[in-house]
């Protein structure tokens, strides 16, 4: 499973039923399209954590804007 693969399914694992699949595009943004605010975030985070065993900066978390730079960030940790 792609990294890409694995945020899109704790998302769609946090959002249950206001995300669907085909709203996951790279170019969605997290907040706008996806609809996740504040908690919505801190929560990725901390499954993104788990799932992946890194350690993920909140302050970086703030300056994602897309499903790509999240997938991005996320990479660059591994």
């Amino acid at each position: 499973m792609t990294t890409m693969e694995k945020v899109n399914k704790i998302i769609l694992d946090l959002k249950k039923g206001k995300v669907m699949e085909d709203m996951l595009q790279p170019s969605a943004e997290l907040a706008k399209d996806l609809h996740m605010d504040s908690l919505d975030m801190a929560e990725l985070l901390v499954m993104a954590e788990d799932e992946f065993k890194v350690k993920i900066s909140l302050e970086k978390v703030g300056g994602l804007k897309t499903l790509a730079d999240a997938v991005q960030y996320v990479d660059s940790l591994l």
